[in-house]
C-alpha cells in the first residue's frame, strides 16, 4: 500500500399589508415537537438495510432485512460518521443522557445492578448511580447533573421510558436507591435498572413485573405496546411527548421463537461472510432474523401509530444503537461475521468494546419537523450532542456552571439542513478504555482522540504505546482504497501526534484513574487488518 503523505494539521399599502401577515403569522406559534427515540442494542453501523445496499459502504453482503427503518430514511437522513461515547452498554447511555463523556462522570464500566452490587461497583470507582438533577443522595455532584429527560420534562412535556437503563446500581446499606422515574421521567419500564434487584424482570413502576424475562423474545412487544400507549395518552392529552424505546434486541441473549424467523428470507441458508469462514450454521441467521423482526413488528407498528395518531409532521424520530455489534467471543456461537462479530461493521475495524470506529460508529437517522428527506450526511456527530441538540430544539436551557461541564454540540442546524458535511467540530471527541475481544485486530489501544479527518489511538503507557494514527476521511477512502483505520501515518506526521495526544493525556488525567490506582493502561493488539479483500 502507498505510504500517505503528511497531514497539516418599501413602505406601500400592499407592504404594509404583507407586514401586517408575518406579524400576525409570528404570533401563532407552532406546537411544541415530540421525540420519539429508539435506540437499538448492539447493532453494527452495517446492520441497517439503508447503510449497507447500493453504496460506497456495501462491503459485507449483509442480508439484514430493515424495510422499516429505510422508509425512515427516505423521509428524513441518514448519518454516516455518528458515534457514542464509548463502545459498551452503560457508558454510552450515560453520554446520550448527560451530554458529558463518561469518563467525566468516571462511568468507565457498566454497573452492576444486582441486590449486592453496591460494593462492587464502590471498587471499581463507579458511583452508586448516574447522579441525580438534584445532586443529593449515595451519588452526590454539586449542583446536581442535568439530564435530557430532566431539561424537557421542565419544559411541560411527558416523558417515558420503556426498555433497558443501566444508568446506575443499588445504593449500600441504609441509602435511598433512586427510581429512574427521578431522573425526569413520568412513567418508566427498565431493566437493566436498580430495580432489577427486585427480579430478573423488567419493572413498571406503575404496574409492577412482567411476567417474562427481560432477554425473552417478548420483552420487545412490552416496549413497543406501553410506547404506544404512552403517545396516544399524551396526544389525546394535547401534551408534547418525549419517549425513550430502548430496545433489547439484538444483545445476547438472542431467542427469537421459531414464528419469528419465518418472516427472515435467508433463514434457512448460510450466507457470506460466514461460508467463507467455513460455517454450515450460521449465528448470523439467528442475528439477522432477531433484526427483521424488530425491524417489521416492534418499530412498523411505533412508526405506524405516530401516522394514526396524526402528529408525523411534529415528531422528531431517531434511530440510533448503543455501540458497534458484539463480538463473537462473548457469545456461544461459532465465528460470525468477519470472524470477529455476529453483526455488520460496515466497512470499519472494531466491534463492541473496542475504540476502533467498529465499536462506537453506528447508525443514526433522524426524521421530523424541518429535517431534509432522502439525504445522507457525513457530519461528524457524537451521542453527546444529543443533550444540548434537544435542548435548543425545545428551547430550555442548561443552568451554569454545569453547561459549561458539557462535551457535546448544538447540532441541530445540522439536523435540519442548514449545514451540511461538517467534519470540524468546536470541541473535539475523547474515548477511554480500549481494548475489545479477539482478534487481535479488534483490540484497540485504550485512549481515542479525534480532530475532523485525524483520529488519534495510543496506551497511556510506556511499556506498550501503540500509536496510531488515521486519516479516515470519506475523500480517503473513495481516493485510494485505504479501508478506515487500516493505513497507520504517525511516523509520517509527529507534530500532529504530539498535539492530538497531549489533548487527549489532559483529559485523562483530568478525569482520573479509570479504576482505582490503574493510570497507565495498556492493551495488546496488532495492525494487521485482513479485512475481506485487502
Amino acid at each position: 500500500m502507498a505510504r500517505a503523505s503528511p497531514v497539516h494539521l418599501q413602505s406601500t399599502a400592499a407592504g404594509l399589508r404583507v407586514l401586517c401577515c408575518v406579524c400576525f403569522a409570528s404570533a401563532v406559534k407552532n406546537p411544541p415537537p415530540n421525540f420519539l427515540f429508539m435506540l437499538a442494542d448492539d447493532w453494527g453501523w452495517g446492520d441497517v438495510g439503508a447503510y449497507g445496499a447500493n453504496t460506497n459502504f456495501a462491503l459485507s453482503g449483509s442480508r439484514t432485512q430493515t424495510p422499516t427503518l429505510d422508509a425512515l430514511v427516505r423521509n428524513g437522513t441518514l448519518f454516516t460518521d455518528f458515534h457514542v461515547a464509548q463502545s459498551f452498554c452503560a457508558p454510552s447511555r450515560t453520554a446520550f443522557m448527560t451530554g458529558r463523556f463518561p469518563a467525566d462522570l468516571h462511568v468507565n464500566t457498566n454497573w452492576e445492578t444486582g441486590a449486592g452490587g453496591a460494593d462492587w461497583n464502590h471498587r471499581h470507582r463507579l458511583p452508586y448511580w448516574l447522579p441525580l438533577p438534584s445532586g443529593e443522595g449515595a451519588a452526590p455532584l454539586p449542583g446536581g447533573l442535568p439530564n435530557v429527560a430532566h431539561l424537557v420534562q421542565s419544559a411541560g412535556y411527558w416523558t417515558a421510558h420503556y426498555g433497558k437503563w443501566h444508568l446506575g446500581g443499588v445504593s449500600p446499606e441504609g441509602e435511598k436507591t433512586p427510581y429512574p422515574s427521578e431522573y425526569g421521567f413520568n412513567h418508566t419500564g427498565t431493566y437493566g435498572s436498580p430495580t432489577h434487584a427486585l427480579g430478573p424482570t423488567a419493572v413498571d413502576e406503575d404496574a409492577g413485573n412482567l411476567t417474562s424475562p427481560w432477554w425473552s423474545a417478548d420483552a420487545g412487544d412490552y416496549i413497543r405496546d406501553k410506547g404506544i400507549e404512552w403517545m396516544t395518552a399524551a396526544t389525546a392529552a394535547g401534551k408534547p411527548f418525549y419517549l425513550h424505546l430502548w430496545w433489547h434486541m439484538s444483545h445476547d441473549t438472542i431467542d427469537p421463537r421459531p414464528e419469528q424467523m419465518e418472516a427472515f428470507p435467508f433463514h434457512k441458508t448460510c450466507l457470506f461472510p460466514a461460508t467463507q469462514a467455513g460455517q454450515t450454521v450460521c449465528p448470523s441467521q439467528i442475528f439477522w432474523g432477531a433484526q427483521t423482526y424488530s425491524d417489521t413488528n416492534r418499530f412498523a407498528p411505533v412508526i405506524d401509530a405516530v401516522d394514526r395518531l396524526g402528529i408525523r409532521d411534529n415528531t422528531y424520530i431517531v434511530f440510533s444503537s448503543d455501540n458497534g455489534a458484539q463480538g463473537n467471543k462473548w457469545t456461544n456461537s461459532q465465528p460470525g461475521a468477519f470472524d470477529n462479530a455476529v453483526g455488520t461493521q460496515g466497512p470499519f475495524r472494531g466491534c463492541k468494546a473496542s475504540l476502533y470506529d467498529g465499536g462506537h460508529r453506528v447508525p443514526f437517522i433522524v426524521s421530523g419537523p424541518g429535517v431534509p428527506r432522502g439525504r445522507v450526511d457525513h457530519s461528524l456527530l457524537s451521542s453527546v450532542d444529543w443533550l444540548p441538540t434537544i435542548a435548543s430544539i425545545v428551547g430550555v436551557t442548561v443552568p451554569k456552571p454545569q453547561s459549561d461541564a458539557l462535551r457535546g454540540e448544538d447540532v441541530s442546524d445540522i439536523l435540519h439542513g442548514r449545514r451540511s458535511n461538517v467534519v470540524q467540530r468546536t470541541k473535539p471527541l475523547f474515548w477511554r478504555g480500549g481494548g475489545g475481544p479477539a482478534p487481535c485486530w479488534n483490540r484497540s489501544p485504550h485512549l481515542a482522540g479525534r480532530i475532523g479527518d485525524l483520529k488519534l489511538l495510543f496506551n497511556p503507557s510506556d511499556v506498550l504505546p501503540r500509536v496510531e494514527l488515521y486519516n479516515i476521511s470519506l475523500a480517503t477512502f473513495k481516493s485510494n482504497g485505504a479501508f478506515f483505520e487500516s493505513q497507520n501515518i504517525q511516523a509520517d506526521n509527529p507534530s500532529v501526534v504530539a498535539q492530538l495526544k497531549q489533548m487527549v493525556m489532559d483529559w485523562h488525567n483530568a478525569v482520573g484513574p479509570s479504576y482505582p490506582n490503574r493510570t497507565d493502561f495498556f492493551v495488546q493488539g496488532c495492525e494487521s487488518y485482513p479485512f475481506p479483500g485487502m
